[in-house]
């Protein structure tokens, strides 16, 4: 499966597109980091709230957060690369 199919919720997946950026030093795509967003997002607190990732507006407080959370978690620091918008 590609990655850019990797369903946030999918366990498995997630952890390998975690250990290709961290071990393989894998350069997220913007997609990744946006998978990864929804991940944390419903871990933390899309299942609290019941709103799905795709409705957190972009450019909004949540939104930039967890785009920032996730660069985080694939240990990317390339900001001016990612739009947080």
């Amino acid at each position: 499966m590609p990655m850019n199919r990797i369903h946030p919720s999918s366990g498995k997946l997630f952890h390998e597109l975690l250990i290709r950026c961290l071990a393989e030093q894998h350069q997220p795509t913007e997609d990744e980091i946006e998978l990864v967003a929804g991940k944390i997002w419903q871990d933390s607190h899309g299942s609290l709230t019941g709103q799905p990732w795709p409705d957190v507006a972009r450019g909004s407080d949540a939104h930039r957060q967890m785009i920032e959370a996730a660069m985080m978690a694939l240990g990317t620091h390339e900001r001016s690369a990612i739009p947080l918008q």
